[in-house]
């Protein structure tokens, strides 16, 4: 008797949700994701486990984890309100930024091409 019995890997995604990114500072609208593994039985899904939920900031680009509880609350339909202590940095693509408009600037600027200000 031969049984096909593996694991897979899934993407779900789940919707937006509004708060201020801690890579760029900017207040955007985060994209949220689940990402999940699945027992499979004959290519037939059987049980989920090892959910991870993504917020990706479409200003900077930078990938950061959602905590379990909100995730799960914004999955089955709930409204969340994202804080800093929520999101964990895992992939930071904001490189370094004006204080004073949150413009990219180059490393070793003196002053923001974007507002003019001086640092």
């Amino acid at each position: 008797m031969i049984f096909i019995v593996g694991i897979s890997p899934r993407h779900k995604t789940l919707g937006r949700a509004s708060c201020v990114c801690p890579a760029c500072g900017g207040a955007v609208d985060v994209s949220l994701s689940k990402e999940y593994s699945v027992f499979t039985f004959f290519f037939i899904p059987i049980i989920p486990f090892g959910a991870t939920y993504i917020a990706s900031c479409p200003s900077c680009g930078s990938v950061m984890a959602l905590s379990k509880e909100k995730g799960k609350i914004y999955e089955r339909g709930g409204s969340i309100v994202i804080y800093d202590g929520d999101l964990q940095i895992l992939q930071n693509n904001s490189g370094p930024a004006c204080p004073y408009c949150r413009a990219k600037i180059i490393v070793n600027q003196n002053f923001c091409y974007h507002c003019g200000a001086k640092f």
